[in-house]
């Protein structure tokens, strides 16, 4: 009987299909190589670009932020969150093939941008 009230209470409350409550968010990322290095580009909507840095720790690149909720919400109740707010964290192993002393990052339209040139 309990799979049955569990179900029936997901159906009810969570109509889209959200399986429970959202975990922490992470932004998505890609990253694709050009003859003369890598772009690793992330998807930072509603992110101010104070509130991310972007640095290398060992070998590894470390994107870190924060995205605010703006909002607040006073009269009536959500039906349905999927947006998540927080801070973030994605934390890549860099190819021994980038030199690490020439890292670009640029920031525009909620898109964050990061130039990796490879070893002359």
């Amino acid at each position: 009987m309990s799979d049955l009230r569990r179900l029936f209470d997901e159906i009810i409350h969570r109509p889209w299909g959200i399986p429970g409550e959202l975990s922490a968010w992470n932004p998505s990322v890609d990253l694709y190589e050009t003859p003369d290095g890598f772009i690793l580009e992330a998807d930072l909507p509603g992110v101010k670009s104070d509130d991310v840095k972007v640095e290398v720790k060992g070998n590894d690149l470390v994107l870190q932020g924060r995205r605010s909720s703006e909002r607040k919400y006073e009269d009536g109740r959500f039906r349905c969150r999927e947006r998540s707010f927080g801070d973030f964290s994605r934390r890549m192993a860099l190819p021994e093939s980038v030199d690490k002393d020439r890292i670009q990052a640029e920031f525009s339209e909620g898109v964050l941008r990061v130039l990796l040139p490879k070893l002359k």
